[in-house]
């Protein structure tokens, strides 16, 4: 079968439990430039739990089918399909060549939705191949790309809570440092929920971080950063940071 096939069979299964209305949403939404099926979430993780024709073949078949697609669809679902067929895997387990196949994924992100959805599954290869996963996050953290200078930093996170973070601040923090400067919205929210993760784990660590990065980092990272600290000193860190700003101007 060719991909014509198999993306037709995935489009009509996802059209036939889609929302016309949320799919004129979406796209406006996420300031995406995909076509979608306006399918919920638990909708079409039931749907892509169900599995589809090509479902039982080998995993390297299925992964080649799913590879196709999310590199060709103009259609957000679909990518969402292929996304949520690794998503039930990759905790449990990593195939050896998985990096090297879905670490062209990146091209094709280009709203947050899929950047998220793509970093949680990237977690779980770096954590698994760090050798060789890791290079190719820094490389994409050093560029202005916006997608993959986000997903260069969301992907050292699992995704929240006390097991979320897995690597050491020596080998987060130089990349967390480089998106400081970038004020642009997505990587503000990133930079802010990256750091509010890792205090978690390095409290420490990364109010030293913050102190020293305080003229950098933008509002509304900061805000992200301190949001589940209390009240009172997520308002002394506002303070510090105005003090810092305006000391700064003064000299």
């Amino acid at each position: 079968m060719s991909f014509s096939q198999f993306h037709a069979e995935v489009l009509a299964e996802l059209d036939a439990i889609g929302r016309p209305q949320l799919a004129a949403h979406v796209p406006k939404d996420r300031r995406s430039d995909m076509e979608y099926s306006g399918v919920r979430v638990p909708d079409r993780r039931k749907l892509s739990r169900k599995g589809f024709s090509f479902s039982n073949r080998s995993e390297s078949e299925v992964i080649a089918i799913w590879n196709d697609l999310f590199m060709r669809s103009p259609n957000g679902d679909v990518l969402f399909c292929a996304l949520d067929y690794l998503r039930f895997r990759v905790p449990k387990r990593v195939s050896p060549d998985l990096w090297s196949i879905i670490r062209e994924w990146v091209q094709r992100v280009d709203n947050w939705a899929h950047s998220d959805e793509l970093s949680w599954i990237y977690s779980y290869v770096l954590e698994a191949n760090f050798d060789e996963v890791l290079p190719d996050l820094i490389e994409w953290n050093k560029t202005n790309d916006l997608w993959p200078k986000r997903i260069s930093i969301v992907s050292l996170i699992h995704y929240t809570g006390k097991n979320a973070v897995f690597l050491t601040p020596g080998v987060m923090l130089p990349m967390v440092e480089r998106c400081i400067d970038d004020h642009r919205y997505y990587m503000q929210k990133a930079t802010g929920w990256v750091l509010r993760e890792m205090h978690r784990a390095y409290p420490n660590e990364i109010e030293e971080f913050l102190t020293t990065h305080l003229t950098h980092i933008g509002s509304d990272a900061l805000s992200r950063t301190v949001e589940r600290m209390p009240q009172d000193r997520r308002g002394w860190w506002r303070d510090q940071r105005k003090a810092s700003l305006e000391h700064a101007g003064s000299d």
